[in-house]
C-alpha cells in the first residue's frame, strides 16, 4: 500500500540540486550551486571544482547520517520512483523548512533536489559548532539530528527543537551529528506529480 502524498505547501522555492552516479559519486550540480554556496559562506569549500567527482559521503557529518542517506538512495533506485520527505536546514537566524526529492535516473544515478518550503525567524539567533565527540577542550553539549535539526542533550533521551531551548541571548552550541529515531523511521512519500509540474 502506498502512503498518500502529504498536501503540498502553499509555496515551494527551488533551492539547489546535485546528481550522484550509481556509486554515490557526485557527477553534476545545478546551475545555481555556487551562488547558493556563496550565500551560505562556503564559496570556496563548495566550489564546483571541489565537489564534482567527490564521494557524497565526504560532505556528510556522521557515520549514522551517511548510512541513512545511502539507504535512502538505495530505496530510490530499488523502487525506481520519485521519492520525497521534509527536513530542516536551519541557519543561525532562521528555521528553514526544506524538502528533499530523490529522482532515479539512467544507469543508477539519482538526482537529489532540495526545495525551501518556508523560513521563520528564531527569537534569538543560535550558532551551531560541530566538534569531535572525543574532544577534550570542546566537549559537545548536544547531539544534533541531521534531518530535523532537533537537539538531544548528552545524557538525556528526549530530542527537542532548538527553538524550545528558550535562549535569552545568542550563543554557540557545540554539537555532534546523528539521525534521531523519528527521522530514521520516517516514511519517504511517492511523488505523484511530474518533474515539470514541480518546477513551475
Amino acid at each position: 500500500m502506498n502512503t498518500p502524498e502529504p498536501n503540498p505547501p502553499a509555496q515551494k522555492t527551488y533551492e539547489v540540486a546535485l546528481t550522484v552516479n550509481r556509486y554515490n559519486k557526485i557527477i553534476a550540480l545545478s546551475s545555481n550551486w555556487e551562488a547558493v554556496a556563496a550565500e551560505g559562506g562556503a564559496a570556496e569549500t563548495l566550489a564546483s571544482e571541489n565537489v564534482i567527482g567527490q564521494e557524497l559521503e565526504a560532505f556528510i557529518h556522521s557515520d549514522t547520517t551517511r548510512m541513512y542517506i545511502e539507504s535512502c538512495l538505495k530505496l530510490c533506485r530499488l523502487k525506481n520512483e520519485v521519492l520525497f520527505r521534509q527536513y530542516r536546514c536551519d541557519s543561525p537566524t532562521h528555521k528553514r523548512f526544506m524538502e528533499l526529492q530523490l529522482t532515479p535516473l539512467e544507469d543508477g544515478a539519482v538526482e537529489m533536489k532540495h526545495f525551501l518550503l518556508k523560513e521563520d525567524p528564531f527569537e534569538v539567533p543560535i550558532d551551531i559548532e560541530e566538534v569531535a565527540a572525543e574532544s577534550a577542550t570542546h566537549a559537545p553539549q548536544y547531539v544534533r539530528c541531521s534531518m530535523c535539526n532537533r537537539l538531544k542533550p548528552f545524557g538525556a533521551e528526549k530530542w527537542i527543537p532548538p527553538e524550545d531551548l528558550h535562549l535569552t541571548q545568542r550563543q554557540s552550541l557545540k554539537v555532534i551529528y546523528s539521525v534521531c529515531p523519528d527521522c530514521l523511521n520516517a516514511i519517504w512519500h511517492k511523488r505523484t506529480h511530474t518533474k515539470e509540474s514541480l518546477e513551475k
